[in-house]
């Protein structure tokens, strides 16, 4: 699909553009065209005219033959100049007849040309809002001698025309840019989401294996639960001692464990637990001191600081998981040395009543790139990491209507913010 989206938009990315490209190709061998059909139209009505001139070019009989000229063919101007580059005669001013011309200059070389006796032609120039081209020929007198040269000039009103074309090539060329920019955003954009949606579609796969896998896995682990329960029972009624709590923990523990399995392998048919009201502080103070002996190891310090906070309804193995969960991650975060904090408060937000439990430590910290995909299952930055852990935190606390929330940044650690109703 993803091919296919890519093909399409280059294809008509390079439709755009060529048809761009066509356009000023063809605008600019017309304008080249008809210009230069002009210039030999003009070239040679001034070589006929200079040659049936020759040696009559100055007496009022050459100058008719001019004017007649002129209207004939729709000229903008017919003129002679001598070498000095003043008009002996210019049929449109009368008043610059003596004078030098300036702008002349700009065709002194075509001049000089057809004063050697080359007919010749200027380039397209623009006076005013007119676009003019101009030929010369030379005069000769009746020794044959070019004495002075006859310009002919004309208005390329075809230049005009094409010079509206390309002004709407112009915004054509900028639509097209527009509608380039519009379609790459576009593509790249449906791009993405393709990609999202194949990335979700991988994971929901993910997890339905995980969830097929699970049943079996959690089968072949309760089993041998089972038994080491039901030998700690009958160890108990053997040996044990009222007053020695080794073998309740034992069947605590197993039943925790046997818990822990069902809702850590259950990916996909996760339903919450039996709930009561339940005290946080106690829960975190357990997973402390659970974790003592390993932060210790770690060269990590746990301290609390939790202020009294009222009861929420849940269940006491899972929310034990959530902290337990949390600490670890805060401890192995940790190369030597540091602190993992467990911060508690009561607040009221959007007209509900919440226990706050921060867990902050301060180790690597998280890049943005993997914050963003934090809460993904199977998603690690550890070499023997499940990717597992918050995703499990994030599916216990929602299931418990709480919410939970990583702050993080690379170096500075991690502040992970669990919320639960009151």
């Amino acid at each position: 699909m993803r091919k296919f989206t890519f093909w399409a938009v280059a294809l008509a990315v390079l439709v755009i553009v060529v048809f761009n490209i066509q356009g000023w190709y063809v605008l600019d061998r017309t304008s080249r065209v008809l210009e230069q059909e002009l210039g030999d139209r003009l070239q040679g009505v001034a070589t006929t005219l200079s040659t049936a001139l020759a040696g009559n070019w100055s007496k009022e009989a050459g100058r008719s033959m001019l004017s007649e000229v002129m209207n004939d063919n729709g000229l903008f101007n017919v003129f002679i100049v001598n070498d000095r580059l003043e008009y002996i005669d210019n049929l449109r001013n009368q008043e610059l007849v003596g004078a030098a011309d300036p702008t002349l200059d700009l065709d002194m070389a075509e001049i000089l040309a057809a004063f050697s006796g080359i007919p010749t032609q200027s380039g397209l120039y623009r006076s005013g809002s007119a676009y003019l081209k101009t030929a010369y020929a030379p005069l000769r007198d009746n020794s044959g001698i070019s004495t002075a040269v006859l310009g002919v000039e004309a208005d390329a009103g075809f230049f005009s025309t094409l010079a509206g074309f390309r002004s709407t090539l112009v915004i054509i060329n900028i639509d097209s840019l527009i509608a380039v920019s519009v379609i790459i955003v576009v593509s790249v954009s449906l791009t993405r989401h393709a990609i999202r949606v194949e990335q979700a579609a991988s994971r929901a796969n993910t997890l339905a294996l995980m969830g097929q896998m699970s049943a079996a896995v959690a089968h072949e682990i309760k089993n041998p639960l089972g038994v080491i329960r039901a030998s700690a029972e009958r160890l108990k009624k053997k040996y044990g001692n009222t007053d020695d709590p080794t073998f309740d923990y034992i069947q605590e523990e197993v039943d925790r464990l046997s818990s822990v399995v069902s809702n850590y392998l259950g990916l996909g048919r996760y339903k919450p637990s039996e709930t009561e009201p339940l005290s946080l502080e106690e829960i975190v103070e357990g997973v402390a001191a659970d974790l003592d002996l390993q932060a210790r190891k770690h060269e990590v310090v746990l301290t609390r600081n939790i202020e009294p906070l009222p009861r929420v309804q849940g269940n006491r193995n899972e929310l034990r998981q959530v902290f337990l969960n949390l600490a670890l991650n805060g401890i192995q975060s940790h190369t030597a040395g540091g602190t993992v904090d467990f911060t508690g408060y009561e607040q009221k937000k959007q007209g509900r009543q919440w226990a706050v439990v921060r867990v902050r430590d301060k180790g690597s910290g998280m890049s943005p790139k993997d914050l963003a995909r934090a809460f993904e299952p199977f998603h690690t930055t550890k070499e023997k990491g499940s990717g597992l852990g918050l995703f499990v935190v994030k599916r216990i606390v929602e299931a418990h209507s709480g919410r939970v929330s990583i702050d993080s940044h690379r170096g500075a650690g991690t502040t992970v913010e669990v919320r639960l109703p009151v």
